[in-house]
């Protein structure tokens, strides 16, 4: 069997999409499964690399980005050339530039899409699009949901739900010999303070800006750690100089790969203050969980991310937006040991059965 996998992007490009695609590739490939990849270039032209072992990573040439949208002229044709040798194409949505490429291409294999989330920011162009989505979730063998809220949530999904199968998001316990080592240098960098830490990329619905204001509550032997990059990372900075919490609140950009799991180990608490349903899973929530750290997230109606993470359980879920309820349930457990261990050790149970 050859599986192709259709991502928006994928590593090193950052983001929890482009995880589950690398996840799954990776997986397949240690089953013996072939896989290849196409996906946008960050720019132009594209390229093409080599899987060790075999397969084809190739990236499309990117020509300008139009509404969060790649477009990447050649896609449909690789498309074409690559479903050719290919069983199953796998198309991570949303992404417009993908769903017309294989419109476009009209491979003959069958088709797994898999649905991380609705289109939530630019509902204005969906008279224009909604008809190519709906086309592709009718030509679909099967549709991938990531969890049973969002499924059953999603509106696009409804005249579909014959064919969703709901299968959550996993990830690889990829800690290294020095994360442990890294993580100390890390805590005696912030002076042994208690740690929160964040991350993701610096953009509208990840909520970055009420965790900011809700530092200002946390006791003074606390530290926000804030990790990613992106369109709001400057206007993010103003922020903290402007509260002036330049001392407690670190926006520390991009962190490299190699490096995320001692920011993870080295934290005592991992918040995710996403605030809108764009945020539909919240992959990096498993990543704390793996290193056993208790969650504080927010209540987003109809996202998986309160089912993740289990409130008065893995940790807290609080009101979206909610800047006073956010401080709260952080203090809880950034004072309560006991609280604070219990929380953690049900989220290593909870990572280890998913």
């Amino acid at each position: 069997m050859r599986v192709l996998q259709l991502s928006k992007f994928y590593p090193p490009v950052a983001g929890g999409i482009e995880s589950v695609a690398w996840e799954l590739t990776e997986g397949l490939r240690r089953h013996g499964v072939a896989v290849d990849v196409l996906c946008s270039h960050s720019r132009y032209p594209g390229v093409a690399e080599h899987l060790p072992g075999g397969g084809e990573i190739r990236r499309a040439g990117k020509l300008g980005t139009v509404m969060s949208t790649s477009i990447a002229p050649s896609m449909p044709w690789h498309l074409a050339r690559m479903a050719r040798h290919s069983d199953i194409v796998h198309l991570h949505m949303p992404d417009p530039m993908a769903a017309a490429a294989f419109w476009l291409a009209r491979p003959a294999c069958r088709l797994v899409v898999h649905w991380h989330s609705d289109v939530i920011r630019q509902r204005r162009a969906l008279w224009a699009y909604e008809p190519l989505q709906d086309w592709l979730l009718g030509r679909a063998d099967a549709v991938v949901a990531t969890s049973p809220p969002y499924a059953q949530a999603s509106r696009p999904l409804a005249r579909w739900r014959d064919k969703v199968e709901v299968v959550p998001i996993g990830i690889s316990d990829n800690r290294g010999e020095a994360c442990s080592l890294q993580a100390a240098a890390l805590r005696r960098r912030f002076r042994d303070r208690r740690l929160v830490f964040a991350l993701g990329r610096m953009t509208y619905y990840k909520g970055f800006d009420v965790l900011i204001e809700a530092a200002a509550a946390l006791p003074d032997d606390c530290a926000v750690l804030i990790g990613g990059d992106g369109e709001l990372l400057e206007r993010f900075r103003s922020m903290v100089n402007h509260l002036g919490l330049a001392g407690k609140v670190h926006l520390l950009g991009h962190i490299p790969d190699h490096e995320l799991a001692s920011h993870f180990e080295a934290c005592d608490v991992f918040c995710m203050s996403s605030t809108v349903r764009a945020e539909a899973y919240g992959v990096a929530m498993l990543e704390a969980m793996v290193m056993g750290k208790p969650i504080v997230a927010t209540d987003l109606p109809g996202s998986g991310v309160p089912w993740v993470n289990r409130d008065g359980e893995t940790g807290y879920n609080v009101p979206a937006g909610d800047r006073a309820a956010l401080a709260g349930a952080l203090a809880r457990l950034l004072t309560d040991d006991a609280l604070r261990a219990r929380c953690g050790a049900a989220t290593s149970k909870s990572s280890a059965a998913r």
